[in-house]
């Protein structure tokens, strides 16, 4: 482990220590450039640090990012995890999305609105409904805490079309504005909702 990341881990144990919640906090690259820190801890200490929709997670892994750019250190992207929440959320995600796509294809419903969710968890559902689902549209509607994902129909794509890309070469087909961050700024979708809701 680096210094910057050293800095990070020795922030989010002082954190706990204050917070009186005995735990271990271990470093796992995710890939190339991101660092993901894994807390294990009692697993009603566990509810807490997540809270309700992971909002309380999200809100200690911003406050450890703070820390680490007010202390003048150029950290590298990191998330904070807790008992494998962020995996289990993601498939949770997933799981739902596909219910709700089989349902739409098998026209059960025109339009299926799934429950509102931060900008990083409908990334992930786009996503998903794209890269498994090519007949499907996911389109995001509604403010602030309301916003949401709505799955349609729109037919098999022609040939050559099946996903448009923007300038930037990123698919960009069914994806609003506001969740269509690139795979370097996943890691930080948490600090633009906070940005938005300010």
């Amino acid at each position: 482990m680096n210094q910057l990341d050293d800095n990070a881990r020795s922030y989010l144990e002082k954190i706990l220590a204050i917070l009186d919640i005995e735990a271990s906090v271990s470093a796992e690259d995710i890939d190339e450039t991101t660092t993901c820190f894994r807390i294990e801890c009692r697993p009603d200490d566990a509810r807490l640090l997540i809270g309700r929709n992971g909002q309380t997670l999200e809100s200690l892994q911003f406050i450890v990012r703070q820390m680490c750019k007010s202390a003048m250190a150029d950290q590298g992207p990191f998330v904070v995890d807790v008992l494998d929440y962020r995996s289990r959320r993601r498939r949770n995600l997933e799981d739902n999305a596909k219910r709700a796509a089989v349902e739409v294809l098998n026209g059960e419903q025109e339009r299926i609105a799934l429950p509102p969710m931060s900008p990083y968890e409908r990334r992930i559902v786009h996503k998903y409904l794209q890269e498994n689902f090519e007949e499907l549209a996911s389109e995001s509607e509604g403010e602030g805490q309301d916003r949401h994902i709505v799955i349609t129909y729109r037919g098999i794509p022609e040939e050559g079309s099946k996903k448009r890309k923007g300038s930037n070469g990123k698919h960009t087909a069914e994806v609003d504005s506001d969740d269509d961050f690139t795979v370097e700024d996943e890691a930080y979708a948490d600090e633009v909702e906070v940005a938005d809701e300010g």
